[in-house]
């Protein structure tokens, strides 16, 4: 036998992600993983800019008040433990101050409907079909903020529901003349809590609806992330110590076949370059005085500006300043 493994080939794509496209990701924590891991690189990207959500609702509805500029309003917000949140935004939004809440999710609303408006790739992890509903607002939550249970009703979306959700993504991206290519996943992260034969319901909606839309729209495409860990990576090595969420060596898998998907050799090579020189502005020598380490600076510098040059479109700025900085 040659292989103790099933392996899934990286799918191939019809366009390219580079170091100029301006990229966009909406979802769940599996996108803020690949979204950090893009900015880091220095792609100019903005990841989940209401933060983590996770079922198909709250996501067109981030899309609809971002490209319609709607901005929130106080009446929009609840009070609950002495903070101010919304209940389409994550956690990360809550302040004490009700004004300062809404100038977060308003600035980053602003933030998030420019790089929209320009972008070209739109990536969207789906993690569950499983939502809950505000009784009193009759509205679909992201997050349920600690909220009494009996504030909410829990549904499941059905496929007809979540596809005919999901396809409103692309057609409102046509209505607003926005040519980005968007790329579907489903999250590898099992919903535990809703249970192990809910789970599974929740997941099948999920991929279900998307190659619906997939097969539907000529923009619209999947990358495996889920059968990556399912399939693939049939393994506990693969996850965390709580058993649902994948390891740091898992997520740098799955990255790997998404550079493979969607990077040109000059991109991965640019990727490799960034992280270096990234790598480089964070180390914390023992000696910053010895002129071995002011040699180290003198020599980042001049990668940095070799990089500034071939490819103006990175921002190095915070990595020049730090070895600016250091040099005596």
């Amino acid at each position: 036998m040659d292989s103790f493994r099933t392996r899934i080939p990286a799918p191939s794509f019809p366009f390219r992600v580079s170091h100029e496209s301006k990229l966009v990701l909406l979802g769940s924590c599996f996108a803020e993983s690949v979204g950090e891991k893009l900015s880091s690189r220095k792609f100019d990207v903005v990841t989940n800019p209401f933060g983590i959500l996770f079922n198909p609702f709250s996501i067109v509805n981030a899309l609809e008040r971002m490209l319609n500029n709607r901005p929130y309003v106080a009446a929009e917000l609840e009070h609950v433990d002495e903070h101010w949140v919304s209940l389409d935004h994550h956690g990360a939004f809550k302040r004490k101050n009700s004004d300062e809440a809404l100038s977060s999710m308003n600035d980053a609303l602003e933030s998030g409907r420019k790089q929209l408006l320009a972008s070209n790739v739109i990536f969207i992890t789906l993690g569950s079909a499983w939502v809950y509903r505000h009784l009193t607002r009759d509205h679909i939550v992201a997050n349920c903020h600690k909220i009494p249970n009996d504030k909410f009703k829990k549904e499941l979306l059905s496929f007809q529901e979540a596809h005919l959700i999901m396809r409103q993504i692309p057609q409102f991206l046509a209505s607003m003349k926005i040519n980005a290519q968007l790329v579907f996943t489903v999250s590898p992260v099992r919903h535990w809590k809703d249970g192990p034969i809910e789970n599974n319901r929740s997941k099948s909606i999920l991929n279900s609806a998307i190659h619906e839309v997939v097969d539907e729209f000529e923009n619209c495409h999947y990358f495996p992330s889920y059968e990556y860990m399912m399939d693939d990576l049939r393994d506990y090595r693969f996850y965390g110590a709580d058993m649902l969420h994948p390891t740091a060596q898992t997520v740098d898998y799955i990255w790997q076949k998404f550079q493979e998907s969607l990077f040109e050799e000059e991109t991965v090579a640019m990727c490799k370059a960034v992280s270096a020189a990234v790598e480089a502005a964070s180390h914390r020598p023992m000696d910053p005085e010895s002129n071995s380490y002011q040699r180290f600076l003198k020599k980042q510098l001049e990668i940095i500006e070799d990089l500034d040059k071939s490819h103006p479109e990175l921002n190095m700025s915070e990595e020049k300043a730090r070895f600016e900085g250091l040099i005596l």
